[in-house]
């Protein structure tokens, strides 16, 4: 620059050259010292335009949607969820894909759907399932984009080499004061690296098989919520008991015991300061641990609670009746967190673009897919839910349905089998054990999905339009179990 200068400004007759060469030099000195501050001026402006995005996400476990004030239940207490509802989006159609704890958590974290990602049934013990080699998680998605990442309560994933983790503590699931504390630690770390954290709590999961099986039970920093069994709706797809009501309310307990956990991380996020550059997200793993819920595909399995807030939405309060799945919140994650990866496409989509939207176009169905609860519960599932029609493709049907060993232990389906009793809920015990390889519901006028109509033939056309659909879709994601199966043709 000092030679641009003095060509630029030729010396001067009777001015002596030195007197030049130092104005020149003070003059350079001033141009730098102006594009310092120019450059410094955009620095803070870019740092107050593009903040740090944090992520929250917090699972309860074994949760319906029904069960939950924010979508209409009258008994059950949940006023951090419905707040964290009032103020964010809360999705009228949310989907876990698969009714089992671990490979849910796989989709979760993976945005691809469990015939892909390679965990087909639980991790732990004799399980001993993972997600394939070629496989990612969005904790190592992000910690490639500088974030940390934690996970406080429930892990539940397998290998952990592929899920890196900055922050774990797993020790005392089931202690939310203490879950809380270890959500301080984490997010008060003097770190100026972004986030993930997730809170994955371990209720309302039964706590045991014996007896009622569910429960709080009281300690010197919180008084369980009491529920009076007479006072529980029983859902349509059991059967109204004393027995149902008596583990019901105990349920329900849990329930109010992990949104208690939910305020005391929320005031966490809070006091950090991160709340207004935070995405968070509430979700239930899957549906409860009950028969026809758990390891099914059916709503009650499926169906789950879906509550997300973000800085600047433009509708708080709003009901999302877009039809989301847990293959959507990968993909979200990324999007709110700038992070690209290209390794392979996800079977879901970002939820952004249409969270201030009530009824956007183009989010009218969701793909789903099961394998196995427990390695002894092998009973592969696909399905394609319409908002009307829901077809379920049971690619073993030649084989009784398996229950979970969560559920075929537990007192309401071992009673039923011991009085010799014909039905569970709506449904016959044969047609619950006895599956036909498609079953097509119209959820409109069978909410509960009782009424097979995949040999009426009425119906015929929206089944064989489902089939195609479900088919294509699936040969686009590489479904192995296509090698060897066919929902229209008998099984291998």
């Amino acid at each position: 620059m000092r030679g641009w200068l003095m060509f630029a400004w030729p010396s001067v007759p009777g001015i002596p050259s030195s007197f030049m060469m130092n104005l020149t030099e003070k003059l350079m000195r001033k141009i730098q010292l102006f594009w310092l501050v120019v450059f410094a001026v955009a620095g803070l402006h870019a740092s107050f335009a593009a903040p740090k995005k944090n992520v929250l996400l917090i699972i309860s476990d074994n949760q319906t949607w029904l069960d939950t004030g924010c979508y209409g239940n009258p008994v059950v207490k949940t006023p951090n969820i419905d707040r964290l509802a009032a103020d964010g989006v809360r999705f009228e159609h949310a989907f876990a894909t698969v009714a089992s704890c671990g490979p849910s958590r796989a989709v979760i974290y993976t945005g691809l759907l469990t015939h892909r990602n390679g965990m087909y049934a639980h991790p732990h013990r004799e399980h001993n399932q993972q997600i394939r080699d070629d496989v990612f998680s969005v904790f190592g998605m992000l910690k490639e984009n500088g974030y940390r990442t934690g996970l406080i309560g429930k892990n539940h994933t397998k290998p952990a080499e592929k899920y890196p983790l900055d922050f774990e503590t797993k020790g005392h699931r089931r202690n939310k004061a203490k879950m809380a504390a270890d959500a301080r630690r984490f997010l008060t770390e003097d770190s100026a690296d972004p986030f993930l954290l997730v809170m994955a709590y371990s209720d309302p999961h039964p706590i045991g098989i014996e007896g009622v099986a569910w429960g709080v039970k009281p300690t010197k920093n919180y008084t369980p919520v009491d529920y009076d069994p007479a006072d529980i709706p029983v859902p349509g797809f059991l059967p109204d008991t004393e027995e149902v009501r008596e583990g019901m309310a105990g349920y329900y307990q849990q329930i109010s015991y992990m949104d208690h956990g939910v305020g005391m991380v929320l005031d966490e996020l809070e006091k950090a300061g991160h709340r207004d550059e935070t995405l968070i997200i509430f979700i239930s793993d899957h549906g409860t641990s009950e028969p026809g819920a758990m390891g099914n595909q059916y709503d009650p399995g499926l169906r789950v609670p879906f509550v997300v807030w973000r800085p600047g939405l433009k509708n708080p309060g709003l009901v999302n009746k877009a039809m989301v799945a847990f293959t959507d919140i990968t993909p979200t994650i990324l999007d709110w967190t700038g992070t690209s990866f290209d390794k392979y496409p996800f079977h879901g989509r970002s939820i952004l673009p249409v969270l201030d939207q009530k009824n956007p176009e183009g989010w009218d169905d969701v793909l789903t897919s099961s394998v196995g609860h427990d390695i002894f519960a092998f009973y592969p599932m696909r399905t394609l839910r319409e908002r009307r029609f829901k077809l379920i493709w049971n690619v073993n049907y030649h084989d009784e349905y398996p229950l979970p060993i969560d559920t075929v232990q537990r007192r309401i389906w071992a009673g039923i089998r011991e009085r010799g009793e014909p039905k569970i809920g709506p449904r016959t015990i044969e047609d619950f054990l006895h599956r036909p390889q498609l079953e097509l519901y119209d959820l409109q006028n069978d909410p509960w999905e009782v009424s097979n109509l995949a040999s009426d033939p009425d119906h015929a056309g929206t089944r064989d339009r489902m089939v195609k659909e479900l088919v294509a879709r699936l040969e686009e994601q590489q479904d192995p179990w296509l090698r060897n199966y066919h929902p229209t043709k008998p099984g291998q």
